[in-house]
């Protein structure tokens, strides 16, 4: 949450709120405050509602958010209703770098400079102390991947004054975060040079029979903009991980479980052929909900019922990484006395280690910690060739060693068919 490079006391107090070392307040803690509400249970997702796919029907809402709008839709009804007098949302950093940072907005308009995901590490020092700055009287809604929720309710033990004006935790579903390379990398391969990168649009969408065909825009410093289909980029693979960082591979929080409603991707075939943008959405707070269910019954926005297969189903390779990959990267690090963040036995439990796949997440994990330093290299010599030179022959062992698996799976399913 906080810049600890920035300070100079000790580290203790920042590590008592780090999300990664907390073995005690840990998502089980934070979500089994949620059972009280005659909840589901199910592991690896926690105590929740109910499931749904759903869109704003307002077009322009729709085709400007990621998905289908319904997290902007859910904030501005919250402003609308007066449930709450500011939100905590990412937005871009106004120093003409492509940077994001957080920011505490007090309308309805303002939401509007926060549509979109932002595949970007932002760090949380300035906002805690704009927050803590607050009046008690302030009802405040947080906007933040799983860990920044858990950091965030961590923080709040630790705080009374935010523990009281934080209402609501809103959670977006995270495949994993990106370092601000990510943003250049996409920005290069688009012809713009990273000390040129200005602004950088993660999901510009444009009509197709598929969703996950959305586009990349970057704009330099001289205004100019230019787009490209996310398909015809280089390594664009979610899986490949690159500029990850570290951390993300030992969270295994995929369903926001300290978080009172969690928005994403509705990638399921049944969806995902509009390209306009599905969201799933999962439920913990029954008073977020409602707010979902009149503007259902208002005709404001679709909400359609599903149950957790439909959860499993659009997200399943980020639960597989997160579980199955998380057992073999725990063991990896103890056969090579790596230290990594203790993890909760009740937790880790509950996965299964897939000897199949094992090589396959242990590979990812290194071409992750790899492409930093081959980046920095590439910016160095000034050549983006150079980043993927040191980095192809480890991506292409991977996708090929990936490939086989698939097809052996294919296979057999073949056989058994």
């Amino acid at each position: 949450l906080i810049d600890i490079e920035s300070v100079e006391s000790d580290t203790d107090e920042y590590l008592n709120v780090c999300p990664f070392t907390q073995e005690k307040l840990n998502e089980d803690y934070f979500n089994a405050r949620y059972e009280a509400n005659d909840s589901k249970f199910e592991p690896g997702v926690g105590h929740y509602q109910n499931i749904y796919a759903g869109y704003d029907v307002s077009q322009g809402s729709r085709v400007l958010s990621s998905s289908g709008g319904l997290s902007t839709y859910l904030l501005a009804e919250l402003f609308r209703r007066g449930k709450i007098s500011k939100a905590v949302v990412v937005v871009s950093s106004g120093e003409g770098d492509a940077r994001q940072k957080y920011k505490i907005i007090s309308n309805i308009t303002d939401l509007n400079t926060s549509r979109k995901s932002k595949y970007h590490l932002v760090s949380h020092h300035e906002c805690v102390k704009d927050l803590l700055s607050l009046d008690e009287q302030e009802d405040v809604a947080y906007v933040g991947v799983p860990c920044g929720i858990k950091a965030m309710k961590i923080l709040c033990e630790n705080s009374p004054k935010l523990k009281k004006i934080i209402k609501y935790n809103i959670s977006i579903f995270c495949g994993h975060q990106k370092s601000h390379a990510f943003s250049e990398f996409v920005g290069w391969q688009l012809g713009v040079q990273p000390e040129h990168l200005q602004h950088l649009d993660y999901r510009v969408k444009s009509p197709s029979p598929d969703a996950s065909k959305y586009y990349y825009e970057a704009t330099d410093k001289k205004k100019a903009a230019v787009k490209k289909r996310v398909d015809r980029l280089k390594w664009m693979g979610w899986d490949l991980g690159l500029f990850k960082p570290k951390a993300c591979d030992f969270c295994d929080d995929v369903a926001g479980e300290c978080a009172d409603i969690i928005f994403g991707d509705a990638w399921d075939k049944k969806y995902a052929k509009d390209y306009r943008g599905t969201n799933i959405v999962l439920t913990r707070n029954k008073e977020l909900e409602s707010i979902l269910l009149e503007g259902r019954e208002k005709n404001s926005i679709k909400l359609y019922e599903e149950g957790v297969e439909f959860l499993f189903s659009t997200q399943g390779g980020n639960f597989r990484n997160r579980h199955e990959g998380l057992i073999s990267r725990m063991r990896y690090y103890d056969s090579k006395d790596y230290k990594y963040p203790k993890k909760s036995e009740t937790r880790t439990r509950r996965y299964s280690h897939n000897l199949e796949r094992d090589h396959i997440y242990i590979a990812r994990h290194k071409i992750s910690m790899m492409s930093h330093e081959a980046f920095l290299e590439a910016k160095k010599r000034g050549n983006l060739n150079v980043f993927f030179e040191l980095m192809k022959p480890f991506v292409h062992s991977y996708n090929k060693s990936n490939y086989r698996f698939i097809h052996r799976i294919k296979s057999l399913i073949k056989k058994l068919y």
